[in-house]
């Protein structure tokens, strides 16, 4: 625990500045020091370092330095003035500490979100990149750094069209500058030349005037969009050509022969060839055969 040496030593200094200023200052400002080091003390060790401070400053100033340090000798008219000194530096005292806490337990709850985000952001299967508005890096997470090759250390505070040249004049440089210049969200598909992969970018406005950017690899959903593009163009070229045939056809009992829609008749094999990719070849089964040939078409078969 060195919060608390710490507020002596910040006490300690304090003595010594305002002794070595003594023949300066006289019976000026003799708890001025004090009220910097009960700052010091409660701003990096707490409430409690900061009170410590206070006590050991006003012990301080009670017993060595004009007019408190004539405390207990000072004629009776100097006394009120004495005693006000002492009531103020305990309370500016008590004020600097509660502030200093306050401040000091904001830092950490800010240090805490800041690493429960990063956390979060290390976490994600997405890629997270925070620039700011002269295009520097100010933050990204593991995913975003494999994609671009280049250790994250070393990207953090550069800009990110000097780093990564391969994205100047594409659509990803397009598309960010819209969003910064226009202050909108935007979104978009992008197939990276580098690593051949479809990515899927979404950026948003950040309050610094710069932009976040999230993006994920979407390859798998492209891969699988391509092959039901295909699947539906075979089906279609299938449906192309093939027409069948459907619904009630009026046929003759006599002839056989159809009627169409305009109302001629026509004989099946050819209404069959207009309505249908069907294509006919004649011959003879054998009882027609035996009809028109006799027994001639049992000696000829």
């Amino acid at each position: 625990m060195v919060r608390y040496p710490l507020a002596v030593a910040s006490c300690a200094a304090a003595f010594v500045v305002r002794f070595l200023l003594d023949p300066l200052l006289r019976d000026r400002s003799p708890l001025i020091l004090f009220e910097a080091a009960v700052a010091i003390s409660a701003i990096v060790g707490g409430s409690g370092p900061g009170i410590l401070a206070t006590l050991l400053g006003a012990f301080g100033a009670l017993y060595f330095f004009p007019p408190m340090g004539t405390f207990i000798w000072i004629a009776e008219e100097y006394r009120p003035t004495a005693i006000l000194q002492l009531l103020v530096f305990f309370l500016v005292g008590f004020i600097l500490t509660w502030l200093s806490h306050q401040l000091r337990r904001l830092r950490w709850q800010a240090l805490e979100l800041a690493k429960q985000r990063n956390e979060i952001l290390e976490s994600i299967s997405d890629g997270f990149e925070a620039l700011d508005r002269n295009w520097r890096f100010v933050y990204l997470n593991k995913v975003a750094a494999q994609l671009a090759k280049i250790p994250r250390d070393d990207l953090v505070g550069k800009n990110i069209w000097e780093m990564i040249p391969g994205l100047r004049g594409t659509l990803v440089e397009n598309k960010l500058r819209e969003s910064m210049d226009q202050q909108t969200a935007v979104h978009f598909e992008y197939l990276s030349k580098s690593s051949n992969r479809w990515l899927e970018f979404h950026a948003y406005p950040a309050g610094n005037g710069g932009l976040t950017i999230y993006f994920s690899d979407i390859s798998d959903r492209k891969l699988t969009e391509l092959r039901l593009r295909e699947t539906l163009a075979e089906r279609d070229a299938a449906l192309e050509n093939v027409r069948v045939l459907s619904g009630l056809l009026p046929i003759c009992a006599g002839c056989k022969k159809i009627r169409d829609e305009q109302g001629n008749w026509n004989q099946i094999e050819s209404y069959i060839a207009t309505h249908s990719q069907a294509k006919f070849t004649h011959g003879m089964c054998p009882d027609c055969a035996r009809r028109y040939f006799g027994d001639l078409a049992g000696r000829t078969g």
